[in-house]
This record gives structure tokens, C-alpha cells and sequence, in this order.
């Protein structure tokens, strides 16, 4: 049988079903399950050991075995099925969103300082109370004993900021009271959250390879894009063996969501869950086929592994409907996902985005009581917005506009090979040794875009006043910042910016200032004072260095004060583009009729022989428009030329032609997805420049 990491194909049933009547899961039919599953044509699926009611499907010891299974093994006959079936049974088990654990143990419940133990039907046991860790490795063990090929362990994250007795005992001082992001104290106590979550993964993770050798395991990792309140850092991902995840919020947030699982996966590939309805809330209304079909596409184009999700009928039976349409998506799918498998390709870019997990903080929090901090939506399925997050994703979309690939670029990552460039947006909290690494990559010749307080504080909020690297920024804290409302002065245009404080720097020799900070005649909030009763338009233009660059060693920095790049209008986006067209290193060199919301990716496979180049048409309103037409010119990287090209849809040969490391081509038409494949030559002198091989783009015709 395949083992988990062959599997690009992937298919999760959600099982939340209660047992307050005696009729739920019922009817439920392992055969059945299975039968939907190979009607889906998927290569793996995530059945569920237990749910967020604390309901076991399985005869548990430990646990509250769910009252429909009147018996029956239905996780273990479920597994035996797939397995016989052919299809990789990877097991579903939920901790921290425990209701029945919860419910019975009262000590074990997380708290919060005001002494809330739940949020509406989501009840949570505490991952700092020994007995209920105690709990968990005993109900992983049980899972374990059945021969499941993965382990996905959900909810692995904080869904309140915890007080209980047993964070209070293991804290070992009094947890702070206000939050507040320039407060070492809190800092810590936010540093506690993190390790104490990181233990407690590290912990079950290893529990569980000790129960069953060979298994891998991976812990829900969308609340990387979260930021500080569920507690999660990169840890989390070092205890998996692959990145998981489901996401809400779009192309965008998918786009940058796969693009960071690709960074922080230990083993490939990593795994991008996408639901059939428009989220977990909703039990009937489905995405339509073709957003399905782009979801997936996406999630290979970036060289990932698709994982849609179903939910179960109360019963416990499955729309039939649904899984022959399922079926057809993932026909539709097949050469890409195949051949993506074949060549298991890893992102290639040579530009960087910067992702800080510990960054991804809320300033505009601090100086609330910890006792009135509440979160609008206690799980991964919401919003939470941070200035850091906010600017990359900003970037993220100014990237994909132009049809730059890029990759992310970690606290964790020490490799830069391949990088020309590198965005880092409001870093704030950076080590020493990131700030080395960032340094040497401009010194070697490298381009650096900061932004705001990137490098001010290190992880335990520790600072000298000043940025770790002033130097590289040519730039000195004042120690003031700018207030909610701003602007970048430059040429005679005021760029306005707005949201988090930004600071106020001072520029240091040699450096070239190309725009200075303005600000308000009075403080954006104030109810009396003010220039424009609707707005806060600039008054005086300030000595504050607002926008700088300079030569660093080999390289070039840019610094700008302030999250322009976060705010996703024509103004702040057009200045984004002609900045990232100066400074960073182009990749389409020409292009007719490829849209912006067209997404354009570049992988490389895991032998270096082959290049896969992904253009997918998700626009932001379905269905789309195919695309016709469009002529694309692309600098392929330095030192490639390629031998052959094809189509992976039909596998056919593409014309194209190359010259001077210039590779056009062009598609006369593309509905959804097509993937590329570039043939590396091994003979460079006999392929340094091509004939096209049909007359469709000849050289010098296109200008």
C-alpha cells in the first residue's frame, strides 16, 4: 500500500455528531463510508477516532463511547475497509476541545481571568493540567493500536488565554493583568503559551510514534495565520511530519496559507484542507464544483497535497450526490495530481517573503485588561487580523498581481540559496541570529524591503531602544511613533497610512531619503481638534525618515516606516507595484491577457531535473472567464535552458521558444488550471537557444 506522503489526493468526513438522540450515527455504515470514498477517487482518508464532544467511535476505555455505536468498532471497521480498499486510513483525534472530558473534570477545564470555561457549545480541557495530558496519551495509544497509516490531531492550540491553576502553578509568577506588547512581562507570559503548547505536542507526538513506529503524525497548524491568541509558534510544525491545516478566507489567504505550509513542512507533501460548504457552520450549502476544482488546483500548483472536507449526516449517513461529483473534480485533477506526485517539486523563487510568526501580534490590544480581552470567535475558522499579517498579506497580493513567485522564508529557515530578494513586513520580534542571517544575505548581494519595527525587540522582549539592525537600515527609533493616521510624503503626493502606529526614524548617512513622514495638525481621535471633520488630511511634513534605500556590502536595502504595503487600495497597491518592479528581480518579462488574479507558480521536482510552471485562473468571481490568448514571456532562473516542454492535462508537446535565457510561449486557451513541464537540458550548448517548435510565437515577432 502507498504510505501517506505518495498521497496527493485526500478526503476528511467531519463527524461532530452528538448523542442526545438515539438515532444519531445509526445508520452508519462503514462499507457505505468506504464505498463514498472510492466514488470520491481519492487516495487517502481522515476517519474520525473522536470528536470535539469528547464521543468515542471506537470501544475506548477512557473515553465516552458514542451511544449510536450500540457496539459496533466503527472507527476500527472503517479503517480495516479503506485499508482492503486500497486507501490510506489516517486517523482523526481532537484534544483541548474536549466537552465530555471537560464536563466530567472540572479542574481540567481552561479558564480564562475572568473565569469563562467555554464558548458556547466548544468546551476545553487545559494542556498544562498533568492528568488530562495524562488523558490524552492513553486515548492516543488506543488510537495507535489500529493500523492507521497518520495521525492528524486537531485543535492543538489555546482558544482563551488561560489562568487556571495549573498555567498559574507552572508560570510560577503572576500572570499579568493588561496586555501590553512593550511589556517584557507580558512578552513572557505570551512565551509561556507558546512552549507549554509546544511540550504538549512534542509530547503526544512522541507518545504516539512510541505506540505505533513509522506513523506520522502532524497537529492542526491553521492557526498559524491566527496570530498571538491561540499560542501557537513554529514548534508546532517541528513536532509534525507534515503542515495541515483548513482555511476560510479565500484565494488570497490559500495562496499564501499553501506557500507558508511549503516553509514549515518537515517532509513533503504538505497537506491543504479546503471544506464542500462555505465553512464548518454551514451543514448544506456547497461550494460549487469549479471552486472545489480551484482549491485543489491551487493546492498543487504549490506543490501540495488536497484534502477536501465533507461533514456527516446526523444518522451517519453521506449524500451519494455529493461523492460522484466529487468523483468528477478529482478526475479532472488526475494528470496534475499525478505528476505532481511523480516529481514531489518544492517551490522555486528568487524572491522571499518574510514570515514571524511571533510578530503576529495585536498592538492595538495593549492597555485592555486581560479580564475584558474576548475574542469574537474562538476557533480557527475566524478572522484575526495583526499588523504583520495584514502587511504580508498585502505583499502577498502586490506578488501574485505582478505574477512573482515567491516563497516563504521562516524564523527557522537558515537557507537562502536560490534568493535574490527578501520582504520582511513588521517583523518586530526577531533573534539575533535572524538578524544575522538577514544581514550576511545583503551583504552577499542580496535586496532587503523592511518594513516598520522590524527586528525593534527580541522573542523574550528584550531591546536597546533601537532596531537590531539599524545598521542594515540606515534608519535610527526615535522612540515616538507616527499615531493611527499618517503619510508618506514623497514628490509632492501625500501616500496616506493608516492602523498601527508606525514609527518615527531618523535616517542615517549615507542613506537616500526618497520620502519624509507627514502628519495630522492634531491626533486622528481627538473629538474637538481637527483640520477635516471626516478625515485627518496631512499638515506638516516632519524630518522623519518615511522612505529610505541605499547599498548595503553587495547588496541594496529599501525601509519603509509604516504598513503601506497591508492596505490593499489602488493608491498604497500602485506604489507597492512600482516598488517591487524597481527593486525586485523579474521573472515575466511580458505579458498579454494573463489577468492579475491569475496565479503563476514555479516548482521545481525533488531530482532537479524538471521544472513545473503552474498558471491557475481563479478570479475573484465564478465562473470564470477563460483566458485566451495569453502570451507570456518568462526569464527562466539563471543557468537553466530548457530541452523539451510539454502539457501536463495531455501530456502533449508545447511550442515554444527560447533565446538569451527568455522563454515564451503561448495558450490559445485555459479555462482552470494548467501545469507546465520544463525539461532541464543537460547539454547547454546544443540547447542555448531554440527554434520554436511551431510557428506560434516566432523570435522577434512579439515586442
Amino acid at each position: 500500500m502507498k504510505t501517506l506522503f505518495d498521497c496527493y489526493s485526500r478526503l476528511l468526513i467531519d463527524n461532530h455528531i452528538t448523542d442526545l438522540k438515539p438515532e444519531y450515527m445509526r445508520k452508519f455504515d462503514p462499507a457505505e463510508y468506504v464505498e463514498m470514498v472510492r466514488l470520491a477517487g481519492v487516495e487517502a482518508a481522515m476517519v474520525y477516532a473522536s470528536d470535539h464532544n469528547g464521543n468515542c467511535y471506537y470501544p475506548s476505555r477512557i473515553g465516552h463511547v458514542h451511544g449510536g455505536c450500540v457496539g459496533r468498532d466503527l472507527f476500527g471497521e472503517t479503517v480495516r475497509l479503506l485499508a482492503e480498499a486500497g486507501i490510506v486510513p489516517v486517523g482523526y483525534h481532537t484534544v483541548v476541545y474536549q466537552n465530555e472530558p471537560a464536563f466530567r473534570h472540572s479542574e481540567w477545564r481552561i479558564r480564562s481571568r475572568a473565569g469563562d470555561e467555554s464558548h458556547g457549545r466548544y468546551h476545553y480541557c487545559c494542556p498544562n493540567n498533568a492528568a488530562y495530558r495524562e488523558f490524552c496519551r492513553e486515548q492516543i495509544a488506543e488510537i495507535a493500536a489500529y493500523e492507521i497509516a497518520g495521525l492528524f490531531l486537531d485543535m492543538t492550540f489555546w482558544p482563551q488565554v488561560c489562568c487556571c491553576a495549573a498555567c498559574r502553578e507552572k508560570f510560577g509568577r503572576p500572570i499579568p493583568e493588561t496586555v501590553d506588547w512593550n511589556d517584557s512581562g507580558w512578552i513572557a507570559f505570551q512565551r509561556f503559551r507558546e512552549e507549554s503548547l509546544a511540550e504538549f505536542a512534542r509530547e503526544l507526538t512522541a507518545h504516539a510514534r512510541e505506540c505505533r513506529p513509522g506513523i506520522a503524525v502532524t497537529h492542526q497548524f491553521s492557526a498559524v495565520l491566527h496570530g498571538w491568541y491561540m499560542g501557537q509558534s513554529s514548534a508546532i510544525a517541528a513536532s509534525s511530519d507534515y503542515a495541515s491545516g483548513d482555511f476560510y478566507g479565500g484565494a488570497l489567504q490559500q495562496r499564501l496559507a499553501a506557500r507558508i505550509f511549503a516553509a514549515y513542512s518537515r517532509r513533503k507533501p504538505y497537506e491543504f484542507m479546503t471544506s464542500r460548504c462555505t465553512d464548518l457552520h454551514d451543514h448544506t450549502s456547497s461550494k460549487s464544483d469549479e471552486e472545489l476544482l480551484l482549491h485543489a488546483a491551487t493546492t498543487l500548483a504549490n506543490g501540495g497535497a488536497y484534502l477536501f472536507i465533507d461533514a456527516i449526516n446526523p444518522d451517519g449517513t453521506l449524500c451519494r450526490p455529493f461523492y460522484r461529483r466529487l468523483g468528477k473534480i478529482v478526475e479532472q485533477l488526475e494528470p496534475f495530481r499525478k505528476r505532481i506526485a511523480e516529481l514531489r517539486p518544492e517551490l522555486r523563487a528568487e524572491v522571499g517573503l518574510y514570515f514571524s510568526m511571533e510578530s503576529c501580534v495585536n498592538e492595538e490590544k495593549n492597555g485592555v485588561p486581560l479580564i475584558r480581552l474576548h475574542e469574537a470567535s474562538a476557533n480557527n475558522m475566524g478572522i484575526r487580523r495583526n499588523a504583520t499579517l495584514d502587511e504580508i498579506l498585502g505583499s502577498a497580493e502586490i506578488l501574485n498581481r505582478l505574477h512573482i513567485p515567491y516563497r516563504i522564508v521562516t524564523d527557522v529557515t537558515s537557507d537562502f540559496s536560490g534568493l535574490k530578494a527578501l520582504i520582511v513586513n513588521h517583523a518586530v520580534f526577531m533573534t539575533p541570529e535572524e538578524c544575522g542571517r538577514l544581514r550576511k544575505f545583503v551583504c552577499d548581494g542580496g535586496t532587503l524591503i523592511a518594513t516598520g519595527k522590524t527586528s525593534l525587540f527580541t522573542p523574550s522582549g528584550g531591546t536597546s531602544g533601537n532596531f537590531q539592525l539599524a545598521d542594515l537600515f540606515h534608519a535610527d527609533y526615535t522612540g515616538h511613533d507616527a499615531g493611527s493616521v499618517s503619510y508618506l510624503a514623497h514628490k509632492g503626493e501625500y501616500l496616506s497610512c493608516r492602523g498601527v502606529p508606525a514609527p518615527l526614524v531618523s535616517a542615517a548617512d549615507p542613506a537616500e531619503v526618497k520620502g519624509l513622514v507627514a502628519l495630522p495638525d492634531f491626533p486622528a481621535d481627538d473629538e474637538r481638534h481637527y483640520a477635516s471633520i471626516h478625515s485627518n488630511p496631512p499638515g506638516e511634513t516632519t524630518r522623519y525618515a518615511g522612505w529610505i534605500e541605499h547599498g548595503y556590502g553587495r547588496g541594496r536595502v529599501a525601509y519603509l516606516y509604516s504598513g503601506v504595503l497591508a492596505i490593499r487600495q489602488y493608491s498604497q497597491q500602485t506604489f507597492g507595484e512600482a516598488l517591487f518592479k524597481r527593486l525586485l528581480p523579474r521573472f515575466l518579462l511580458q505579458a498579454e491577457n494573463l489577468p492579475a488574479d491569475a496565479e503563476v507558480t514555479l516548482l521545481e521536482s525533488e531530482d532537479g531535473r524538471t521544472l513545473l510552471l503552474g498558471v491557475v485562473n481563479y478570479q475573484q468571481t465564478l465562473p470564470v472567464i477563460p483566458l485566451r490568448e495569453v502570451r507570456l514571456s518568462i526569464r527562466l532562473p539563471e543557468g537553466v535552458m530548457p530541452a523539451a516542454m510539454k502539457r501536463v492535462s495531455d501530456g502533449e508537446d508545447h511550442p515554444y521558444c527560447f533565446a538569451q535565457g527568455e522563454l515564451r510561449f503561448e495558450i490559445s486557451r485555459l479555462e482552470h488550471v494548467e501545469l507546465f513541464e520544463i525539461e532541464k537540458c543537460t547539454m547547454p550548448a546544443t540547447c542555448l537557444e531554440s527554434e520554436p517548435q511551431t510557428s506560434i510565437v516566432m523570435e522577434g515577432e512579439w515586442k
